[in-house]
């Protein structure tokens, strides 16, 4: 019951509780008088602490196994549970909850004792010990404030380090190839492993208007796979050109904004409890998104899991980007080989088409200057012939083979048989 204003009334009773207030301390004392000290003492001191007494520690494990409680004060000497029975016991029931002893033995022994038991503190009955017991009580409430400070301060940084762990190995999934398939398999099984999902789904539209495709779908072996046709990834992909926001989306099946609405029938059908859905955006350019849902139970996405799949979103867009463009250019290199190679076959024709118009060339030039009889002796000259064998082998008589051989050192402008030989070669006449 609550204590009245006046407190005058509060001696006369065996339980009281002050109205509620910022912190609620739970005095645990046997003696009446003992109890009335304390709480005016508190109540005098500080009117921040709301005070539920009890006077026996079964009164004090059931109220502390019931309601919050943020602060014990416990008499160490009750008549129904011995006093480090007690502080064990609410140690054991409110691991973070001060507990104060007060005791009418003033031993170090009992103090270190307590203080092993589970206690925060500890204070002998020894003269006016009421009057140090709010400062006592705040004392430990910030105390105990600041580990509990400490302990969300550290859970912050130890969840941080998973994320940033999480997110490393899906860098090294994403980007360990350039192949587009692969890393469209090694992030969507990735994914669902990681974040342990009913269904891991990956879309991607060819330009931010076209519709959304699924290129990737994960699921456990008792989860029905999402048909391509369900509107949800629709949907969507509307909201998002829409809204003109490309933020993540949560939906629980039971919601009830306009999205949910829209889309609780494919929720019904495919078992989706909740889901979440991310966005893939490069420079600005909508690419496509990411879809986790749960069927077992529905599943509260906190900011942070949300921010950690908006990163792994982005690092996928890249990754997606630079397999496309790798794509694209393995696609003109191969062109380029081809063409190369193209070129290559037909500077070859070209060359081969020079040199034979190079040696028709010659030889019309050799034509004009040499006559047929002259042009005769200078290929037999150049096969090595004599001048007897030519005349033989033409039927003109060695004089007349003399006189040709002459005239084509004249006509050439040649000093010997050996020019002659060359001009022959030069000239493509052998």
């Amino acid at each position: 019951m609550t204590i009245e204003s006046d407190m005058e009334s509060s001696s006369t009773n065996d339980k009281a509780v002050t109205e509620p207030s910022e912190r609620l301390v739970l005095l645990v004392e046997h003696s009446a008088s003992e109890s009335d000290l304390c709480l005016r003492s508190i109540m005098t001191q500080s009117h921040l602490y709301g005070i539920e007494v009890v006077r026996t520690g079964e009164e004090a494990l059931a109220f502390a196994g019931s309601r919050h409680v943020d602060v014990v004060v416990m008499d160490y000497e009750l008549p129904d549970i011995a006093g480090g029975d007690l502080v064990e016991q609410l140690h054991a029931l409110k691991p973070d909850c001060p507990i104060i002893v007060i005791t009418a033995l003033d031993s170090p022994e009992l103090a270190l004792k307590m203080l092993l038991s589970g206690a925060s503190d500890y204070l002998p009955k020894i003269g006016e010990y009421h009057k140090f017991l709010p400062r006592t009580i705040t004392t430990n409430l910030q105390r105990a404030m600041l580990l509990e400070n400490l302990r969300e301060t550290y859970q912050r940084v130890e969840q941080a380090s998973k994320d940033e762990a999480l997110l490393n190995r899906m860098i090294v999934n994403i980007h360990g190839s350039l192949d587009l398939e692969d890393i469209v398999e090694r992030s969507v099984s990735s994914l669902a492993e990681e974040f342990n999902t009913s269904r891991a789904i990956l879309c991607l539209t060819s330009d931010p208007t076209s519709a959304m495709r699924i290129v990737r779908q994960v699921t456990r072996h008792t989860v029905e796979p999402i048909s391509e046709k369900s509107i949800i990834f629709s949907r969507y992909h509307d909201l998002l050109l829409d809204v003109g926001e490309r933020r993540p989306l949560v939906v629980m099946q039971e919601d009830t904004f306009a999205f949910a609405k829209d889309v609780r029938a494919d929720l019904i059908q495919f078992g989706i409890l909740s889901m979440c859905m991310v966005p893939l955006v490069y420079r600005g350019r909508l690419m496509g998104l990411l879809h986790l849902d749960q069927c077992e139970e529905p599943r509260v996405w906190a900011v942070g899991e949300i921010n950690l799949l908006s990163r792994i979103a982005n690092q996928l867009s890249i990754a997606i980007s630079q397999a496309r463009l790798y794509q694209i250019v393995e696609t003109q290199s191969t062109s380029i080989d081809k063409l190369t190679e193209l070129c290559s076959q037909l500077s070859t024709v070209v060359n081969s088409t020079r040199e034979l118009t190079e040696r028709n060339e010659s030889r019309e030039l050799v034509r004009v200057k040499l006559s047929t009889r002259e042009i005769e002796v200078l290929r037999k000259v150049a096969e090595g012939l004599s001048n007897k064998e030519i005349s033989e082998v033409l039927h003109i008589t060695e004089g007349t083979t003399e006189v040709h051989v002459s005239r084509l050192r004249k006509k050439l402008n040649l000093s010997s048989r050996a020019a002659l030989v060359r001009y022959a070669y030069e000239n493509h006449l052998c």
